[in-house]
């Protein structure tokens, strides 16, 4: 960017909580979004090569753990999936014997996720790697420092959800 672009951009940004930004490079979104992409570049090839499973099929395994008995729907909006690509990845984990269908227990008429004994088998081993890829990542910070980014990562998401559901019109799960 140019000295007179980033001088009328620094003029024209309106004052706020935001550090001071020379270009997109110091926006704290397009940062966690460079965060986030590392992580993914990282994660896609471990867990293909070590467990078999895209990051995809490893999230919604683990949100049907976490959550089962749980509906399609409700996984789709906490990974801020479309439907047709939420439903591609539980198709596969349905196929590979990760996850069955159920009656949901509150809508009899409705499906409902739960983890098989083998995907419960491949989730603890896929967590395990996670937990020691986390520690890697969180290496240089002290165990203030993990617990103050934790904190505040966990109310910017509370409220990026709030923001991001008026836009929507509609609540997403949670």
């Amino acid at each position: 960017m140019n000295r007179e672009m980033t001088e009328g951009f620094q003029k024209a940004a309106p004052v706020g909580k935001h550090p001071p930004v020379g270009g997109i490079e110091d926006v704290i979104t397009f940062r966690l979004n460079v965060l986030v992409s590392i992580g993914e570049r990282a994660g896609q090839q471990w867990s293909e090569k070590m467990f078999g499973l895209s990051l995809n099929e490893w999230r919604v395994l683990a949100l049907v753990k976490a959550r089962g008995p749980c509906r399609a729907s409700d996984i789709a909006d906490l990974l801020f999936m479309d439907k047709s690509q939420a439903s591609r990845v539980i198709k596969a984990l349905l196929k590979a014997g990760l996850v069955q269908n159920l009656p949901d227990p509150n809508d009899g008429r409705a499906v409902a996720l739960r983890a098989t004994a083998k995907g419960e088998k491949l989730y603890g081993e896929v967590m395990a790697e996670v937990l020691r890829s986390n520690e890697r990542i969180l290496a240089p910070l002290s165990r203030e420092e993990v617990e103050a980014f934790s904190s505040t990562l966990d109310k910017l998401i509370a409220h990026s959800r709030d923001l991001l559901e008026v836009r929507l019109g509609r609540q997403i799960a949670r």
